[in-house]
């Protein structure tokens, strides 16, 4: 009898279950074991596809657009061959969603399901300091292994990545590769400290234990991350661009500093969707004349304004200004 092959763990809601908000208690005790064990769950049928298909179409006019040199452009400078082709060569733009009050879907800016995981997880409140999304373009490049903290960090969960994918996704159209069960491991196995690439020993040594995956994920599913965890972009050799959203959920004591300016006029609507889900939307309210969200700029700055040396330590390191 063969085993069978590894796979993140994935919990499957019912049509019940998704629109009312409120999973089953097994359900959730599940969902909060993988996380702990692996880093990472998966929650299938979390949002409706209705949503996400109205909201992919969306995007894909806003890639377009950031393709034209419309707004802030900014390519993950994570891909192998970087430094000979660029960052562009890597196709993973990362692109700011639409923030006007009509696209703010409670579904997906304050997904009940991922806020009650997320908060049995970091605490109470949990605070939202991060919307972009990793669009992939058509691209044959892949990216180096790497985790998202580069700086010396808490050696527990502090901050968890919400992700999901605007088409259903695989190994064939750039599904990311995952390192399940890496979340707990430190600075001592990047390349060197403020770079996110994990080093080769490192690499072959879990490879022996545990080696990556290459998960298939449906469209309206949400995908809970550790930020620490191991991953890496895949190549996309399709014609089909590939939105996933990246919402970064931080624990409340942690006080990460990045704020997302937001037109005075959707006041109303994110306390709405803090109220929803009992999040915090860190934002920076700025006048509605002249706003436009493609144009705010891209920050990894996941540090904690509490320890601000470890930020001011990597200062050197080439990539720290924007990867």
């Amino acid at each position: 009898m063969t085993n069978a092959p590894d796979a993140p763990k994935t919990i499957v809601l019912t049509d019940e279950e998704r629109d009312s908000g409120v999973m089953g208690d097994k359900k959730l005790y599940d969902a909060i074991e993988a996380f702990f064990t692996d880093g990472l769950v998966v929650v299938e049928n979390a949002i409706d596809v209705a949503i996400i298909d109205k909201l992919n179409r969306r995007m894909l006019q806003d890639t377009d657009k950031l393709l034209r040199g419309e707004g802030e452009v900014h390519f993950n400078h994570l891909n192998t061959n970087a430094g000979t082709k660029g960052a562009a060569a890597g196709g993973n733009l990362s692109q700011v969603p639409p923030l006007e009050k009509e696209w703010l879907f409670p579904e997906v800016y304050a997904n009940k399901h991922g806020a009650r995981i997320v908060s049995n997880i970091l605490g109470p409140r949990p605070e939202v300091h991060f919307i972009r999304s990793n669009t992939l373009l058509a691209t044959d490049e892949r990216q180096h292994v790497h985790a998202d903290i580069r700086f010396e960090h808490p050696e527990h969960p502090f901050a968890v990545a919400f992700n999901t994918c605007l088409i259903d996704v695989g190994p064939e159209n750039g599904t990311t590769e995952l390192w399940l069960g890496t979340q707990n491991t430190n600075l001592t196995c990047h390349r060197e400290v403020g770079e996110p690439f994990i080093s080769d020993k490192s690499l072959e040594e879990r490879r022996a234990v545990r080696p990556p995956i290459y998960p298939r994920l449906k469209k309206g599913s949400i995908v809970l991350r550790d930020l620490r965890l191991w991953h890496a972009g895949m190549p996309n050799p399709t014609d089909e661009t590939r939105i996933m959203l990246a919402i970064v959920y931080y624990a409340s004591w942690y006080k990460n500093g990045v704020v997302t300016p937001m037109p005075e006029s959707l006041r109303p609507t994110i306390e709405a969707l803090e109220e929803h889900s009992q999040i915090k939307i860190a934002t920076q309210w700025v006048p509605d004349e002249g706003y436009n969200y493609l144009n705010i700029k891209f920050s990894n700055n996941f540090s904690s304004t509490l320890t601000p040396w470890v930020w001011e330590a990597i200062q050197h390191v080439k990539t720290v200004k924007g990867y």
